[in-house]
């Protein structure tokens, strides 16, 4: 039974994208998301709960790019 459990949870981790950031940020009285994952980092406007406005590619992803993005954006005026 051990067995199985362990190997379910690798087939899983395995399946999940890993993800290196998500933040929210304002400007303006809009709500923007910036997303990262290792295919690359995104900002969209997000225009309610559940959904939001085009992604815009702004580079390549992974942890690192995404603190460069959000100071970034912060000095642009995000909060």
């Amino acid at each position: 039974m051990r067995k199985i459990a362990i190997s379910s949870f690798l087939v899983l981790a395995m399946s999940v994208p890993a993800l290196a950031g998500n933040a929210t940020l304002k400007k303006d009285g809009k709500s923007y998301s910036l997303a990262c994952n290792n295919s690359g980092c995104f900002l969209s406007e997000k225009i309610s709960m559940f959904k939001s406005g085009p992604k815009k590619r702004l580079g390549s992803g992974g942890s690192k790019n995404f603190k460069m993005w959000k100071a970034k954006l912060k000095e642009q005026g995000y909060s």
